[in-house]
């Protein structure tokens, strides 16, 4: 055993037993070690906030005359009106502002990449073709199941015709495609939590206690 004698590594190890110790039951020092991580991330996203304002904002303005970027700045100091009471009203126009625009930008990008992007990227090279001209699945066989199996979960929320014979049948595959898609993501769940257990434990027995 090789126990490190760095104060980070200590602070490091101290703090994953204080959280680990929420295994056993809430505990002072469990929210201790809670509330040492939120602070700590909400001053760093300040810093953060701070650093780029002067970094993208103040600086440009006051170096190169980008003077469009009084714009934001001033939307940016429009939203702390809302702490001023009888001027609470005036933080509305900014945060309007970026409302409309995440939205407009996300309504965009989801549609050009979940949708149009995926789609042509599932549904291209269903028939592929030798050098020699001849036509085979190959390849493009997991397009074909993935095409099929989109169609068999779409059949499922068809709710406009009865759900009986053949629109059934293939309704009820495309709800055992969801069941198997649900259980692989809950996998990958699983497997990535324990893959930041393995990663902490890793780092108590291999940093600091120095056991592996």
């Amino acid at each position: 055993m090789n126990i490190s004698m760095d104060i980070w590594t200590w602070v490091m190890a101290l703090c994953i037993l204080s959280i680990m110790s929420f295994l056993y039951k809430e505990n002072p020092v469990y929210r201790l070690a809670e509330h040492v991580f939120v602070g700590c991330t909400a001053g760093h996203f300040l810093g953060v906030a701070v650093g780029n304002i002067h970094r993208f904002g103040w600086v440009p303005l006051n170096t190169k005359g980008d003077y469009h970027l009084i714009i934001p700045l001033l939307l940016g100091v429009m939203l702390y009106a809302r702490f001023i009471k009888g001027y609470a009203w005036v933080s509305r126009w900014p945060i309007a502002y970026i409302v409309g625009n995440g939205v407009g930008l996300s309504l965009y990008s989801n549609l050009w990449t979940s949708g149009f992007q995926q789609a042509r990227a599932t549904m291209i090279n269903i028939l592929a073709k030798r050098p020699d001209g001849t036509i085979w699945l190959g390849r493009s066989l997991n397009n074909t199941i993935i095409v099929l199996g989109l169609m068999a979960i779409l059949a499922y929320f068809i709710f406009s015709i009865p759900q009986r014979g053949p629109v059934r049948r293939v309704s009820q595959a495309g709800r055992w495609l969801m069941m198997i898609t649900f259980g692989v993501s809950f996998g990958n769940v699983v497997a990535g939590r324990l893959n930041l257990l393995i990663a902490q434990l890793s780092n108590l027995l291999g940093k600091w206690l120095g056991v592996i």
